[in-house]
């Protein structure tokens, strides 16, 4: 399963355009994190995967 630690910070009550932006930040890292860790997921199976069938 995938670890994934991202902060993304807390929104303030008034609009910040910085503070958008590291939301922004925030979340396409999260997103990067979420596809990579997949791919190692869909690597490591498959690797169970061949090594029970050889």
């Amino acid at each position: 399963m995938a670890k994934v630690t991202a902060y993304i910070p807390e929104p303030k009550p008034e609009y910040d355009a910085e503070n958008q932006r590291q939301v922004l930040e925030a979340l396409n890292t999260l997103q990067q994190q979420l596809n990579f860790s997949f791919q190692q997921d869909l690597k490591n199976e498959q690797e169970a995967f061949n090594y029970f069938l050889a």
